[in-house]
Parts: C-alpha cells; structure tokens; sequence
C-alpha cells in the first residue's frame, strides 16, 4: 500500500476551500502516514472566474480574478504548527507546488527559498500568459499545436529553473486539451519528453505519478505509464506518488492503482522528501 501523498491542497491554494486540518484528517483515515501538503504559488497567475469555464464564452463577461498566489509565512507557520498535532500519527511535511514561467524566474527563485520548505513541486501551468485549464488558450490553434507549445514551454522551464525538486503532471495539458486523450498518442511527442526526461534526470530531479488524472476521466496517471516507463529506462529514480487532491474525497485518490502500474513500468521503489532530500521507499 502506498503510504505517503506529496501532492495535496488546502485552502491555502485559490482553488481550494478545503482545511489543511481536514485534509489530514482524511489522509490518516484512508490510511497515509506520510503527507506533504502542496499549495500553489504562480507568479504572474490569475484565476478566471466565470459561470462556465468550460464554453468558449468570452472572458471579458462577468469576470472576478483572483491571484494564484499564497503569503509563504503565514502559510508556512499555520502548516507548522499542525505537526505537532498529528506526531504520532503521521509525517506532515510542508512544501509548495511552484507555477515555473521563464518570465517570472527570478521571483520564483527567490520565493523556493524564503522558508525551508521539505519539497517542492515545479509545474507548467501558464503558456503565453494562459493556462490551458481555459478554453481561450485553444482558441485559434489546432489541439497538436496547442499541447507541443504546453511541452515545449515545459522544457524551457526545465533549462531555466533549478529551484524544485519533482516536476508535477508532465502531461498536465491533455486534461484540458480539447476531447482530452481522443486523437492524442505520446509518441506523437515521443522526442520532445525524451528531452524534458534527459534534463531532469541530468539534473537531479524526479517526477511525480499524479493520480488526480483518473479523477478527471483519463484512465491513467498523470504522466500516463509510458512517461513513467520512459523516465525509469532512461535512469531516472526519483518519483513522488500525489493525488493533486483539493476536496477531502479526492485525497489519496485511486493509489490502489499505483503499484501496479510503476511496476509495469519496472519502477520498485517510490519517493518521499524531508528537508529537500530524497528518501526511496518499497512498493
């Protein structure tokens, strides 16, 4: 069983109403001994607010913005002052999942290192100042166009930032591109995650097996079992196990899954993080 979930939010997050308490209590009640809770911070992010964010209505109607962004000292403390709550219980970990934009990379820098955070996720949530979560980022582009731009941005985050520790849900664009995984293979994009792939390895950082993308229709992680079993052949061995979870329900989402996927994919150990340093754990 899968004992630790490095990959969840709390109200602390925009998109998120949800307690870091309660959010922990449903971790420990499904069985989670290790937790790192993962807000959002992305610079130069807004948030669109409208009443359907799935339609191609324009976004200059009954919008409310809000920014993506968390105050890193009040959140770091309230999350510290938990631990002590649940010792003997559960790890609580503090970490952040950081917004990567080449624009915005001396900001970003500086913010992975106001607090000492045990983890840090690198995401690409923002392409040309859009993230593909809108439908406007799809409009005037054909769907292949669309998802190698979302790559192609990933690596030149990856060339610019060194500020993380896992990158989060390589393949976070086929949940809003368009039918999402209908006409979509990964080998169309084969050569292009191998290089985001090689870099990270080279590097030192790991990726994450994100499993909200059953939550969200996709019958597989995020990144789907070819990118896991890329990154394993290729040498790669660091791996965090996250459910992206921001509702209580959506915690630890679907891990029952997980060993037997990372082991199709010849992966055996999974990892967890304390002060930025890795720990492999048995599947």
């Amino acid at each position: 069983m899968i004992k630790s979930d490095f990959h969840v939010h709390t109200s602390f997050s925009t998109d998120s109403d949800t307690p870091a308490r309660e959010q922990i209590e449903a971790l420990i009640n499904k069985g989670i001994t290790e937790i790192c809770i993962t807000d959002h911070h992305d610079i130069g992010y807004t948030a669109i607010e409208k009443a359907d964010v799935n339609t191609s209505e324009s976004t200059n109607t009954n919008i409310e913005s809000r920014p993506f962004r968390i105050n890193p000292f009040a959140y770091y403390e309230a999350i510290l002052g938990l631990i002590p709550e649940y010792s003997d219980r559960a790890r609580i970990s503090i970490g952040v999942e950081l917004g990567l934009r080449t624009d915005y990379h001396h900001s970003i820098e500086d913010f992975a290192e106001v607090c000492a955070w045990d983890f840090i996720i690198g995401s690409t949530h923002v392409v040309n100042g859009l993230d593909p979560y809108y439908p406007q980022y799809w409009e005037g582009k054909s769907k292949q166009q669309g998802i190698m731009e979302y790559y192609e941005a990933t690596l030149a985050n990856i060339r610019k930032l060194d500020c993380f520790d896992v990158y989060g849900h390589i393949d976070y664009i086929v949940r809003y591109a368009p039918n999402q995984r209908e006409n979509y293979s990964i080998l169309d994009y084969k050569d292009i995650i191998d290089e985001i792939l090689k870099l990270l390895i080279q590097n030192g950082k790991g990726i994450e097996c994100n499993t909200a993308g059953f939550k969200y229709g996709l019958g597989v992680p995020n990144p789907e079992n070819y990118v896991l079993k890329r990154y394993h052949e290729l040498g790669g061995e660091i791996l965090t196990i996250g459910s992206d979870g921001h509702k209580p329900e959506h915690t630890a989402y679907a891990f029952d899954k997980v060993p037997a996927i990372l082991e199709s994919c010849g992966i055996r150990y999974y990892t967890v993080f304390h002060d930025r340093k890795p720990i492999m754990l048995p599947l």
